[in-house]
């Protein structure tokens, strides 16, 4: 799950913001399947009416807070990396939270329905129109350093 943060001091817009220093901050959990997680079942509950790309709906009253771990458990990583999506642009501080957040699988289900394409258009052929295992390997450390908030 990524929650992704433009520096709004420095760039009057995300995509301004998007390769350059200090403009991109991503905050990353992992996923685990569990029992339902009440935080996110205000996200969850609207996903039908935004299933096909260009839809949008307002939220009432989401605390994105509430997707974080329990205080106590807020051990993270940080390091400076990219974009996990095209165009990859590197420039993103990355903090990565060391315990899992716990969804049900309903509510991974309903991720699972979201669509890459609009409604009705036709899909490129091999294309499902799924939105599914939209990751790319595990890139080299190379020269980058991850500090950890823990030990």
């Amino acid at each position: 799950l990524h929650l992704m943060h433009w520096n709004s001091t420095l760039y009057s817009s995300i995509d301004e913001a998007v390769g350059k220093k200090h403009g991109i901050a991503i905050i990353a959990l992992f996923v685990q399947i569990g029992k339902e997680h009440v935080g996110l079942k205000a996200v969850t509950e609207i996903l039908q009416d935004i299933q096909y790309k260009g839809k949008s709906k307002t939220i009432p009253c989401f605390n994105p807070n509430s997707l974080l771990p329990d205080p106590l458990l807020r051990d993270y990583w940080v390091y400076e990396g990219s974009l996990t999506i095209p165009p990859c642009s590197e420039g993103v501080t990355w903090i990565l939270f060391r315990y899992p957040l716990t969804v049900s699988q309903v509510q991974i289900e309903e991720f699972r329905r979201l669509r890459t394409h609009v409604k009705g258009a036709e899909l490129l052929e091999g294309s499902d129109g799924i939105l599914g295992d939209n990751f790319r390997p595990t890139q080299p450390l190379s020269d980058r350093v991850i500090r950890a908030a823990f030990q």
